[in-house]
């Protein structure tokens, strides 16, 4: 795993909702994944920036060191990213 890359557990604030013999997974009111039920056990597909390993869910966080945010970012208080 890349040292700047740091993993949070958010598997007791994930919910999920049945759809068609799948289930849906959120986060607050994103979607971040799906469990897709099968013959063969459960196929877990996550999105971007999530992982499934041991029964649990990770949300995989940059590192947040006062050095890695003043080299990203360019603009004083610019808290969205985007100015």
């Amino acid at each position: 795993m890349d040292q700047n890359i740091r993993r949070t557990d958010v598997t007791n604030k994930v919910y999920g909702k049945m759809d068609q013999g799948s289930m849906s997974l959120y986060l607050n009111k994103d979607i971040i994944g799906k469990i897709r039920f099968t013959n063969q056990g459960n196929l877990y597909e996550m999105g971007e920036g999530f992982e499934f390993e041991g029964d649990k869910i990770y949300r995989q966080d940059s590192n947040s060191a006062p050095e890695a945010r003043s080299q990203q970012q360019l603009v004083d208080d610019c808290e969205f990213g985007w100015c």
